[in-house]
C-alpha cells in the first residue's frame, strides 16, 4: 500500500523550527505603537501645559445719597494730578436737516457762519477771549465769536489752538466767503506783540448769508422741523458721549450740555424749503482712576490710596447742579446717587512674578501681600509638579471681575 507524505518545500526553512504565528508579531507591533503614542502625549503635557492662577479682586459696594462732587477743567490729561478731580472737555459739532413744503413767499435776512481755527503763538500761558470777540477777514468783513473762548498755550514753537464758530457782523450773500487765509483781531491792535502773535485761519466756506424773498411755509412747520431735527441731533450727541468712555476715561450722558442753534434755511428744488439745525456738543470725560478713588474716598470712612476701578450700577447717576455757564469757569459741581462697584486692581504682571519657581506651599503667602485680591486659587500643570513655573510666561493669571461685593 502506497503512501504520501506532506513536506514542507520552501526550501531555506526545511529542518527549522515553526514561525510564531502571525498575530504575536501584530501584538507587538500595536504595544509599540501605543507605549509611543503615551510618551508623545506625556511629552506634550510636559512642554506646553501651563499654570492657570484664578483671581478674584476685592470689591466693596459705593452707596451715595446725593454727595457733592466738585472737578476742575484741565487741558490734557498731562495736566491732571491724582489728588484733584479733572476733566477734560471733549467739543463737537453736529448739523442735521429735514425739507418742508413751501407756501407762498417770506422775507428772510440771515448771517453766514462757519468754523475758524483761532492760533496762540503770543503766549505759553492760555490766551482767553470773550463771545462777540471780532474778526476781520480782509477787505474788513467782520465775524464775530458765538461764545467764549479759551486758547492753549504755545508749546515750544508750535502754537496753540482752538476751533470755534464765528457768525457774520449782519445779513448778507457777501459774507458766504471762502477759506481764508488770516483773520486779525481788531481789539488786540493796542497790544502790538499779541496782535501780531494771535490770529485765525479757516479752511472752509462760510455759508448762510442771505437777504431777499424765499420760499414760505405753513405756520408751525418750520418749529415742528425744527424739533424733529435736534430730536436726531440729541441721539447723535449721546451716542458720540458714550464712545468717549472706553478703559481709561469715564463720561456720563446726564452731564453732556448740547446747545442748538437754527442755521438759514435753503430752497430746495421746486416748492419746498430745507430747514438746517446744528447742535454744539460739551462732553466732561473724567480719567477712570481718579474718579474711583474719589467716589470710594466719598463713600468709604476706611479708604485708601490703594488703585480700583468703579462699574456704576443701574442706579447710579451724576447730576450738574447748575447748568453749564452760570457756575465758575473751568469749575464742574456735581451731585453723586446710587450705587457703584468698587474693585480693587491687580497687578497680574507682579503677581505671576511673585509666584514663578515658587512651591505651591508658599502659594497662599505671597496671595496675601497683595492687597487688592480677595481669593485665588490656582491649578499647577503638568499635576505631578509640586512648583509654580520658572517662566512668567507659563503662568497665566485669570482676573475674575466681581457681579457683587465680597
Amino acid at each position: 500500500m502506497s503512501g504520501r507524505v506532506d513536506q514542507d518545500i520552501s526550501g531555506p526553512s526545511r529542518g527549522l523550527p515553526p514561525r510564531p504565528p502571525r498575530r504575536s508579531s501584530r501584538l507587538w507591533i500595536w504595544a509599540a505603537a501605543s507605549v509611543a503614542v503615551l510618551a508623545a502625549a506625556a511629552g506634550l503635557l510636559f512642554f506646553f501645559s501651563s499654570t492657570t492662577v484664578s483671581v478674584t479682586p476685592k470689591s466693596r459696594t459705593a452707596t451715595l445719597s446725593a454727595a457733592q462732587i466738585t472737578a476742575r477743567q484741565v487741558e490734557d490729561t498731562s495736566s491732571a494730578t491724582s489728588s484733584v478731580l479733572s476733566y477734560t472737555l471733549q467739543t463737537l459739532d453736529l448739523e442735521d436737516s429735514e425739507v418742508v413744503e413751501a407756501q407762498g413767499t417770506t422775507r428772510v435776512e440771515t448771517k453766514a457762519s462757519g468754523s475758524i481755527t483761532v492760533y496762540n503763538s503770543y503766549s505759553t500761558s492760555v490766551v482767553r477771549l470773550v463771545k462777540n470777540t471780532r474778526f476781520e477777514a480782509p477787505g474788513g468783513l467782520i465775524f464775530r465769536a458765538a461764545s467764549d473762548i479759551v486758547i492753549p498755550g504755545k508749546k515750544g514753537s508750535v502754537a496753540g489752538s482752538v476751533n470755534i464758530t464765528v457768525v457774520a457782523d449782519q445779513a448778507g450773500e457777501k459774507y458766504n466767503l471762502g477759506p481764508v487765509a488770516k483773520f486779525t483781531l481788531p481789539g488786540l491792535k493796542s497790544t502790538a506783540a499779541m496782535y501780531s502773535g494771535v490770529y485765525a485761519k479757516s479752511s472752509a466756506a462760510m455759508t448762510g448769508g442771505f437777504a431777499g424773498d424765499q420760499p414760505g411755509t405753513a405756520p408751525g412747520a418750520l418749529e415742528a422741523a425744527a424739533a424733529l431735527i435736534r430730536g436726531r441731533l440729541e441721539t447723535k450727541a449721546r451716542e458720540a458721549a458714550t464712545a468717549q468712555g472706553k478703559g481709561s476715561t469715564l463720561v456720563f450722558p446726564d452731564l453732556v450740555e448740547i446747545t442748538y442753534e437754527s442755521l438759514p434755511n435753503t430752497t430746495e428744488a421746486g416748492t419746498s424749503v430745507r430747514v438746517h439745525q446744528k447742535a454744539h456738543v460739551e462732553i466732561p470725560i473724567f480719567p477712570a482712576d481718579t474718579f474711583a478713588q474719589m467716589i470710594a474716598g466719598t463713600a468709604f470712612t476706611d479708604a485708601d490710596n490703594a488703585p480700583v476701578y468703579l462699574v456704576p450700577l443701574s442706579d447710579f447717576s451724576l447730576q450738574r447742579t447748575a447748568p453749564a455757564g452760570q457756575g465758575q469757569k473751568g469749575i464742574l459741581t456735581m451731585t453723586a446717587s446710587g450705587s457703584a462697584l468698587i474693585i480693587w486692581k491687580v497687578d497680574a504682571a507682579a503677581l505671576a512674578s511673585a509666584l514663578q519657581g515658587k512651591d505651591n506651599s508658599a502659594f497662599q503667602g505671597i496671595v496675601n501681600g497683595f492687597s487688592g485680591i480677595q481669593e485665588a486659587h490656582a491649578r499647577i500643570a503638568p499635576f505631578w509638579k509640586s512648583t509654580f513655573p520658572a517662566k512668567t510666561s507659563d503662568i497665566k493669571i485669570e482676573i475674575i471681575e466681581p457681579t457683587a461685593a465680597k
